[in-house]
């Protein structure tokens, strides 16, 4: 579609109006092109929005999206499958996570492109390139530009580009547990031309028993500023391998944290991204066309060490491949500015699931094996038109088809369709009519389409066998969320440095997927009635001119079921009821973040010291709130840096004050006990370790 329409609007536009020669030009960054091709667009459109620069993730030292993540107000990680590198995310009650099973409300897009695996609708962050964004940029409830499964959150991660004068750069790094990382990355300008090209390697024995991991990772970036165009070609890789802990009895975690229950377990996926964007500017009015196509590739190993034989494995094969087209423009309407944008987006996903019976000393034995060629298609329009110089009304919606058929390779004749149409509106205002204040409310409607493993195990005449076997099963109707959103936010003149905001939000989910339990050996995943999560979020941050930080946050979060079901739990007798207004597992009510960055000796050194509080939450398996809760805590991270000659040196100390907690809790067997009892699981979190960095420019 791109290529048919690319010629026709070029042969129509406006002479250039760029120079042949762009070397003085500063390139313009492109970011997905789902999104808003004008900057003040963004203004009544997307309600609560975030941004995370690269020098936030640097002085936080973070290494994975989970951890950039919880810098923001109601966020919270769990570590459920006991490596730092595959934390939950939980924002706004919606989760975000590696582990497949679980109800994904929050998606993931690398310059536009969705990272959201089509099995699970997962995200793997071991396979971002996190150390080559230049930005990560949050849009809090359904985004209706970006497409389906935006229950919660939007998370776009626009990476790096290269820039006059070039810069080089290496990075060094060791500390605890065995751990080493080295991280390199080079860019420049030269002309219409520039790149950029990053490395990682980090290899760690972990903290806990056997989970080592590897993890190697590779982006490259080349733009061109030529003849009106402003296109970039960008390549991501990962090979990674990481070694699973899990969660422990919740006698052992007080005594060895550091135990493994389930030695073995591992995840090792392969992994490329190739992915074009282009911009430039057609016709007249300030139109502007946008076109993007990605190609993805992955392929995982995913082994788990089972308490009884045999042990179980799973391989996933994904072929994706997808693109987007987007005009954007600007004209007047009874005398006063409007901008519009309107644009079509489709994804192709060729996936295969093997699942494995691994008995020992003897060859795997395929028990199950799937196959979905799944066809997403949508389309979307919107308009922001100032009203008056002070407020600016926006209309967006956004058709979605999703065709999901399910081929059965062992048996054809259980092969099955399944097809999800949806339109989804959003309208908001926004006021700023006081200096620095903007006031701005939102209704909007998303979606969340079924995944192909809830799919497989949705029919209450054939539950599956736990553990999970799949089958085609009836549809399942799609997961909607509308969301009420009401805020302010406040940005002092430049020399104060303050950032102030306020958010209010309530979002009612009808349709929401769990998985039921008729029996202690059986379930099936179906749709209930209604949840609903609700909120407040508030922030603060101060920047001197003396290079002194200040920041805190707080997110106070009510997740809860508003309908009466008889839902899966591994506490006996394996099923329990949930009321209205029982809360949903693992999501704290409380959460708070407050930091402060110091300038010392004369600031050549700067310490840093960050402070985070979750509150008490649920075990999962206790949906129906009748169990202790995990204890809620506090943890403190610090850090130093400091330039010796050309280089930068940065001590962190995570976890300075050695605080004992947990961050994830569940039920299940224990069959190191004589009867297997079911007990509480729960992962420690990390204790104090030391990080030392060491960069420098060449």
């Amino acid at each position: 579609m791109a290529l048919v329409l690319i010629p026709a609007l070029a042969g129509a536009q406006q002479p250039d109006s760029t120079p042949k020669d762009t070397s003085t030009l500063a390139p313009v960054v492109v970011t997905g092109v789902r999104l808003p091709a004008a900057p003040d667009m963004a203004r009544g459109l997307t309600g609560r929005s975030a941004t995370l620069s690269a020098a936030d993730l640097d002085a936080r030292g973070v290494s994975t999206l989970a951890d950039a993540l919880e810098m923001l107000p109601g966020v919270t990680v769990a570590d459920e499958l006991g490596t730092p590198a595959q934390l939950d995310v939980t924002l706004r009650g919606f989760q975000v996570s590696p582990t497949i099973g679980l109800p994904q409300g929050v998606t993931v897009y690398v310059d536009g492109v969705r990272v959201n695996e089509p099995d699970a609708n997962e995200v793997n962050f071991d396979l971002l390139p996190l150390e080559d964004v230049e930005r990560v940029e949050v849009s809090y409830g359904p985004s209706v530009l970006l497409g389906r499964n935006s229950l919660g959150a939007a998370v776009n991660l626009v990476t790096r580009r290269g820039s006059a004068p070039g810069e080089r750069e290496i990075e060094v790094s060791g500390g605890s547990y065995g751990r080493y990382e080295v991280k390199l990355n080079a860019g420049d300008r030269v002309g219409r031309w520039d790149y950029y090209v990053g490395a990682r390697y980090e290899k760690s024995d972990g903290w806990r028993q056997a989970t080592s991991s590897r993890l190697a990772t590779a982006f490259a970036k080349l733009g061109l500023l030529a003849g009106g165009w402003n296109a970039t070609l960008s390549y991501s890789g990962a090979d990674n391998r990481i070694m699973q802990a899990g969660s422990l009895p919740e006698n052992i975690v007080g005594t060895r944290p550091d135990s493994n229950f389930t030695s073995g377990d591992y995840f090792a996926p392969v992994a490329h991204l190739l992915t074009l964007n282009a911009q430039r500017a057609v016709g007249g009015g300030g139109t502007q066309l946008s076109v993007n196509a990605f190609g993805r590739w992955l392929d995982t190993d995913q082994f788990n060490v089972n308490a009884a034989p045999p042990d179980s494995r799973q391989r996933n094969h994904e072929r994706i491949t997808g693109g987007a087209v987007q005009l954007a423009g600007r004209r007047s309407l009874l005398g006063r500015p409007l901008r519009w944008f309107g644009g079509l987006d489709a994804q192709y996903s060729h996936t295969v699931v093997g699942l494995y019976a691994v008995p020992s000393g003897r060859p795997d034995s395929l028990t199950d094996s799937v196959r979905a060629n799944e066809l997403d298609f949508g389309g979307f329009a919107g308009v922001s038109w100032d009203v008056t110089p002070t407020v600016a009304a926006t209309l967006v919606g956004r058709y979605d088809y999703v065709r999901l058929p399910y081929e059965d390779l062992l048996d054809p004749s259980q092969n099955g369709l399944n097809v999800f149409r949806r339109l989804s509106p959003r309208a908001a205002l926004s006021w700023t009519g006081a200096p620095g204040h903007e006031v701005y409310a939102s209704w909007s409607k998303g979606f969340r389409t079924p995944a192909l493993v809830e799919i497989a195990c949705s029919d209450p005449a054939a539950a599956c066998p736990l553990p999970f076997a799949l089958g085609p099963d009836p549809a399942l109707r799609p997961v909607v969320a509308t969301t009420y959103e009401l805020g302010w936010r406040y940005r002092a003149p430049s020399s104060h440095g303050v950032t102030l905001g306020a958010d209010l939000y309530r979002t009612d989910v009808r349709d929401d997927i769990f998985f039921i339990a008729p029996t202690a050996t059986t379930g099936y995943f179906q749709n209930i009635g209604a949840t609903r999560r609700s909120g407040l979020e508030a922030s603060a941050a101060r920047t001197a001119r003396s290079g002194l930080g200040l920041y805190a946050n707080y997110g106070y979060t009510v997740a809860s079921f508003e309908t009466t079901a008889v839902l899966f739990t591994g506490r006996p007798p394996g099923s329990e009821t949930v009321t209205p207004g029982d809360l949903i597992p693992m999501i704290p009510a409380h959460r708070a973040n407050v930091g402060v960055s110091l300038p010392i000796a004369s600031e050549r050194v700067h310490a840093r010291l960050d402070a985070r509080y979750v509150g008490p939450q649920y075990l999962r398996g206790d949906e129906e709130n009748v169990e202790r809760r995990l204890s809620d805590y506090a943890v403190a991270d610090a850090s130093l840096e400091t330039s010796v000659g050309r280089y930068d040196v940065r001590i962190a100390l995570p976890n300075v004050f050695d605080h004992q907690y947990v961050t994830f809790g569940t039920f299940a067997e224990n069959p190191t006990v004589s009867g297997n009892p079911v007990q509480r699981f729960v992962t420690p979190g990390m204790p104090r370790h030391l990080l030392v960095s060491v960069s420098a420019g060449f």
